[in-house]
C-alpha cells in the first residue's frame, strides 16, 4: 500500500467547515482536488457532511481523538486575554 501526501486548507465559521484536500505528487487518478463541506458536533469532537470529487461525492465523518482535544482546549487556553474577554 502506497502513502500518498497531501496539503489541507480551509475555513471554520462556528460549527460549519469548508476544506480542499490536494495531493502532492499524485500518481495517475489523484490529480483532482478533494472538496469537503460539514458541520461539527456541539462537543468539537466530529465532523460530518458531503465531500465532492470531479464527478462523485459522498458522505465523510472525522472523529477527534480525546489526546487532541485535551490539547486543542490547552492551546486555546493559552490564547485568551488576561482579562477574560474576547477580543
Amino acid at each position: 500500500m502506497q502513502t500518498i501526501g497531501a496539503k489541507v486548507s480551509g475555513h471554520r465559521a462556528a460549527r460549519s467547515v469548508d476544506f480542499t484536500k490536494i495531493y502532492i505528487d499524485p500518481p495517475q487518478g489523484y490529480e483532482n482536488p478533494v472538496d469537503y463541506v460539514g458541520q461539527m458536533s456541539r462537543d468539537g469532537m466530529t465532523v460530518t457532511g458531503m465531500w465532492s470529487l470531479a464527478e462523485m461525492d459522498g458522505t465523510f465523518e472525522m472523529h477527534r481523538e480525546e489526546r487532541a482535544a485535551e490539547m486543542q482546549e490547552a492551546e486555546t487556553a493559552e490564547t485568551v486575554p488576561a482579562s477574560g474577554m474576547p477580543f
